[in-house]
């Protein structure tokens, strides 16, 4: 495993490392291929649409914490 690689990502924001979590899982699950294209289509522009300011993004921990 390329370590540069893990703490390159390991510096984005939480919501940035999900989304490139969900496009690599993309690229080695077996679904059909418009399936998949449709997912990374979505994810690509969940990520355009709060980049854009279209979108808000809710921290999980401080929305699902239990005090």
């Amino acid at each position: 495993m390329d370590k540069a690689l893990l703490e390159k990502a390991m510096e984005m924001p939480p919501n940035e490392r999900v989304a490139f979590a969900e496009l690599i899982l993309e690229s080695i699950d077996y679904e059909v291929e418009e399936v998949r294209n449709a997912r990374l289509n979505e994810v690509k522009d969940r990520m355009q649409a709060v980049k854009d300011g279209r979108a808000k993004l809710i921290d999980f921990e401080a929305r699902f914490s239990e005090d």
